[in-house]
């Protein structure tokens, strides 16, 4: 009874609470959410100079801002150089940045009374608010001469990034992550999960590309490193950099693995049928690159994988709405596979850029080519899992009398 009692107590007191404000908690979040990654990456910086020159040259000042415009290109703000203006975006970062966000985002929803969408919103309007403002003064104060970040950009891709975790994670903290989903058509939430499923396998699928490619050219990229005389700390600063680099590898190898591939540098093409690299950069991640010339007669079925991939994520979707009829279930599984397409198209642009002077102002996939050969192989394999769905939810419905009951049911709903 006395646990009965506290536990009616502690409810009652919960529902009276309406919990903190939202738009302080918003703003704090999205101050600490920019500020913390911001002095990790100054102090990387910091770091960085002591291990490269023991400080002989310079001073913190220049350190301090080499992490800020670090932490700037990771919002996508391009970074005008003498020799060169730096555009690719080291997604490693935007997703800690973005993370760390989300995390925060998550304590506002949990402490702050939030009812609906609108609330969600707002919570997710200031916190980016705060955190593109954080942006833009980090980019007027580490402007300089040799290095100019680009202000507008600062605070676009400081606003976008934090909208979005913010948004996410106020949801999920509040416990209303099913607002939109219920707020969508059945079949719009259906091609949704189908889409986002063919991403994720198409990001897993890239990783282990990258992954095994390493791992067969693990002393390759050994001797880069070594090349480059560095220390232990000097070689940690670099691991850190190709760590910051590695989500670009991964969607650059979804992009291979649909065939039209990728460049690093101006006339270069990695692809499964050929490959035109010439002299590249002494980066330790580039060691998972191909040699010049006709590819192996294996490459050419990696081109499966998508399809393979967009059919797996289809038939999940289409099985999990329990859609009994061929025409609907091929429908929204070719839906599925395209809207996938876009969808990677779209986070592969991200991933290229401008990485220096030279050859090197090209870097990244062909947007055009990437979304026609993902919108053919994703679309026709997800056209196939939305049909062996179908044809298993009608197999389960004839040989279940319960079965069949929910599957009228669902298409009732």
């Amino acid at each position: 009874m006395t646990d009965l009692l506290s536990t009616l107590t502690r409810r009652a007191s919960a529902e009276a609470d309406p919990g903190r404000p939202l738009t302080v908690t918003s703003a704090v979040a999205g101050a600490v959410s920019a500020g913390s990654v911001l002095l990790v990456c100054m102090a990387l910086g910091l770091a960085g100079w002591f291990a490269a020159d023991a400080g002989r040259y310079g001073d913190t000042r220049d350190a301090i801002r080499v992490g800020a415009d670090a932490w700037l290109l990771g919002h996508g703000a391009h970074l005008a150089l003498p020799s060169a203006t730096v555009t690719v975006v080291p997604l490693g970062l935007a997703v800690l940045c973005g993370y760390v966000t989300y995390r925060l985002a998550c304590w506002v929803g949990a402490t702050s009374a939030v009812d609906d969408l609108r609330g969600v919103l707002t919570g997710a309007t200031v916190l980016s608010g705060v955190y593109s403002l954080v942006a833009v003064v980090t980019a007027v104060l580490a402007s300089h001469h040799q290095a100019e970040p680009g202000l507008g950009r600062a605070f676009v891709g400081g606003f976008v990034l934090s909208f979005l975790a913010g948004a996410a994670g106020i949801a999920r903290g509040a416990g209303r992550g099913g607002l939109v989903r219920s707020a969508l058509p059945g079949w719009a939430s259906v091609v949704a999960t189908g889409a986002f499923a063919v991403l994720l396998l198409m990001l897993a699928a890239g990783a282990v590309l990258v992954t095994a490619a390493l791992l067969l050219d693990i002393g390759a990229a050994a001797t880069v490193l070594s090349r480059l005389h560095t220390d232990g700390p000097g070689g940690l600063m670099y691991t850190l950099v190709g760590i910051a680099f590695v989500p670009n590898a991964v969607l650059l190898a979804g992009a291979y693995l649909l065939g039209p591939g990728f460049m690093v540098g101006t006339g270069t093409l990695v692809s499964p049928t050929v490959v035109v690299l010439g002299p590249v950069p002494a980066f330790p991640l580039l060691a998972a690159l191909p040699g010049d010339g006709p590819t192996p007669w294996w490459t050419t079925g990696l081109l499966a994988v998508p399809v393979l991939l967009a059919a797996v994520a289809a038939r999940l979707a289409v099985r999990r709405a329990r859609v009994d009829r061929y025409d609907a279930a091929a429908a929204l599984g070719l839906g599925s596979g395209v809207a996938g397409a876009l969808l990677f198209t779209m986070v592969v642009l991200l991933a290229g850029g401008a990485a220096g002077p030279g050859r090197m102002a090209d870097v990244g996939a062909f947007p055009l080519q990437t979304l026609l050969a993902g919108a053919v192989a994703l679309g026709a394999g997800g056209l196939v899992g939305g049909v062996l769905a179908c044809w298993r939810v009608r197999r389960a419905a004839a040989g279940d009398p319960s079965d069949g009951a929910s599957t009228e049911q669902s298409r009732a709903d």
